[in-house]
């Protein structure tokens, strides 16, 4: 039987697993929780992303599969990001500016995503879709990030190394 702990709309999910197990043993276990009214699985098309290592970023970008001309976040320090060929794959912390990019992996795939702008952020945050204690990047001035729900899904700018980023 297919364990009904994991699924996200289970009435299971997320409790304790004393009660989780109680509430299996009284077979309550198969019934869905509808979504609570105005609350959405995350606006659509928005995500949070893992990303590339300053290593992975700089292997993808002397690949030549880095546009030329790009400026994208990259894990690390407040504000590292990787620069395209044009400036010699460089990878450091932009000065000024308007950052719109960032490297993510999946598995080992690297590629860049385009960043939620912070309406859009805020909302797949307050949404529930977002980690917790996440902090990450987000369309706009250079460092600019949306904390998770676990600090009020506020925007700011961290001092803390930063590992993902919203993309939409």
């Amino acid at each position: 039987m297919p364990s009904l702990i994991n699924k996200p709309n289970s009435i299971i999910a997320g409790l304790p697993a004393g009660i989780a197990f109680a509430a299996l043993v009284l077979g309550i276990a198969g019934f869905a929780v509808p979504a609570a009214a105005g609350v959405s699985a995350g606006a659509k098309g928005i995500r949070e992303v893992t990303l590339a290592t300053p290593d992975q970023a700089l292997t993808w970008c002397q690949s030549g599969k880095m546009p030329a001309g790009d400026i994208a976040y990259i894990a690390g320090g407040p504000g590292l990001a990787q620069y395209g060929p044009d400036q010699s794959c460089a990878q450091q912390v932009p000065t000024k500016g308007k950052i719109t990019k960032s490297i993510q992996v999946v598995g080992t795939k690297v590629s860049e995503c385009k960043l939620a702008n912070a309406k859009k952020a805020v909302a797949f945050c307050q949404s529930g879709s977002m980690g917790e204690w996440d902090i990450d990047y987000i369309s706009g001035k250079v460092g600019l990030t949306l904390s998770g729900p676990g600090y009020g899904c506020d925007t700011g700018f961290s001092t803390s190394s930063i590992g993902n980023a919203v993309c939409k």
